[in-house]
């Protein structure tokens, strides 16, 4: 979902991009570029476009790419800028006329605008015809295939396949700092403005410095799902209460009553008065600094990275995840599309090679390349015990003190997004008590309630299916 809050202002530049779209393509949709594709004993080289997740080293130096390399022939050159930057680079690379073989990580409103233009290769022959690993993956899971078919019948993107617990983005809480103030997790809106009170008058992190910051986060997302308590998304969303209308949060009533109760928590001083500016890299160093008392963030690449990091020079410290905020409602604010089919790759008209870009594609899909993307290298960051493979110390007790999920983005992408299957039976051994405690008792219990808030189907429906505030 975290796409859709930009529609509108895609929508209203639409006319503005069909220009370039137009030099992309003329009315008919272009096929791959008309040039000899190599051979199956040709090396070939595959470009790659891919954003950099914090957790992640750049890709060229990722180990499962050297694998995939020697076993497909293949030499991959990237285009890896960090996610932050990712949007502005997709923009400018977009205005080429020589694209990346390959681009993941593609927002799917963007998905739509250029398959239609031919931009981007409608993907159904291939899947069912040249990628036995995915297609069988596809029919295995109920609704996957609409889910990822647009409105013109064509697939323009081929999925990554979560099954993890969706909403793993909760709020989270100083626990440490909750016990020494003799308070409860906060449930309420109130409890959590008595939190923020408690913060910001108290000197928790004993340095003698009134440098306690309530509540802080690396985006104003984190910030605005406050108003999850108020009956409304910062999103598209469903309201269940208006008999599944289709609507958009930020121009709800609910909407501005909760931005009035963000106003007054920034007046006394209980929000980082930096977050505009925050980035992910930035807010992680203001994190290490031992005076932010609350945050939202990823299970594993916040909570469980601050459990794993922090505690080695902050005593006792601890954190956990909280109970989404209860108003009006008590909902999650990032509740994912059932199935979780993410946009994971697209494969653009300037690949040359496309049956084998294919064939390396689908080998993700399948055990033998699912292992290596999930696990890594058996031996290096893996050993089969008892017929199960298990994290090795270089993952789960890093040398070099990395958190487990930073040390699997040492050398994979499996902790970011990619052309796989992300497989809670392999990587669940990632969690630690934290992040198992915020599962159970955190977000599962809500889930239910949560997914009535969500769009039914795919992103990929058609433009009827919006509210009149998404369409031009």
């Amino acid at each position: 979902m975290k796409t859709t809050k930009r529609l509108i202002s895609m929508l209203l530049c639409i006319v503005m991009v069909a220009s370039l779209l137009a030099a992309c393509g003329s009315g008919s949709k272009p096929a791959a570029e008309d040039a000899p594709a190599a051979s199956g004993d040709e090396r070939i080289t595959v470009r790659i476009l891919k954003g950099k997740a914090s957790n992640e080293v750049n890709l060229e130096e990722m180990e499962i790419f050297k694998v995939m390399g020697e076993k497909f022939n293949i030499d991959f050159e990237f285009d890896n800028p960090p996610q932050d930057n990712y949007e502005e680079r997709l923009n400018l690379v977009m205005m080429d006329d020589k694209l990346p073989d390959v681009i993941m990580d593609m927002p799917m409103t963007d998905i739509l605008k250029y398959g239609e233009a031919g931009v981007i290769l409608p993907l159904n022959e291939y899947i069912d015809n040249k990628m036995p690993n995915l297609k069988a993956a596809i029919d295995a899971r109920d609704g996957v295939r609409k889910a990822i078919t647009y409105a013109d019948g064509n697939i323009y993107y081929l999925p990554m396949l979560d099954e993890r617990v969706s909403g793993n983005l909760p709020y989270i809480i100083r626990t440490d700092w909750l016990k020494a103030l003799n308070m409860e997790s906060p449930v309420t809106l109130e409890d959590w403005e008595a939190y923020f009170e408690a913060v910001k008058t108290t000197d928790l992190n004993g340095n003698g410095q009134n440098d306690e910051i309530p509540f802080g986060s690396y985006d104003m997302v984190g910030l605005r799902n406050f108003v999850t308590a108020f009956g409304v998304l910062d999103d598209f969303y469903t309201d269940p209460a208006d008999g599944g209308k289709v609507k958009y949060g930020p121009i709800e009533d609910g909407y501005k009553e909760g931005l009035t109760w963000l106003n007054e928590m920034w007046n006394k001083g209980y929000i980082d008065q930096e977050i505009i500016t925050m980035d992910f890299s930035a807010f992680s160093g203001k994190l290490a600094q031992n005076i932010v008392g609350s945050f939202y963030g990823p299970l594993g690449g916040m909570l469980a990275a601050q459990n794993a990091t922090m505690s080695a020079s902050v005593e006792g410290f601890r954190a956990d995840a909280t109970v989404p905020p209860k108003g009006v409602t008590q909902i999650h604010s990032n509740i994912d599309q059932e199935p979780r089919a993410v946009a994971a790759a697209v494969i653009t008209a300037s690949c040359k090679n496309v049956d084998r870009v294919i064939e390396w594609l689908d080998y993700m899909y399948g055990a033998e390349g699912g292992m290596l993307v999930n696990m890594g290298i058996e031996g290096t960051h893996y050993t089969m015990q008892d017929g199960k493979p298990i994290f090795t110390d270089f993952v789960m007790h890093n040398p070099n003190g990395l958190s487990p999920k930073n040390a699997v983005g040492t050398y994979s992408f499996a902790q970011s997004t990619g052309p796989f299957i992300l497989s809670t039976n392999l990587t669940g051994q990632l969690d630690d008590e934290a992040v198992v405690k915020a599962k159970t008792e955190c977000i599962i219990p809500y889930l239910e309630e949560s997914k009535k808030y969500v769009i039914p189907g795919s992103l990929s429906l058609a433009p009827e299916m919006m509210p009149s505030a998404g369409r031009l």
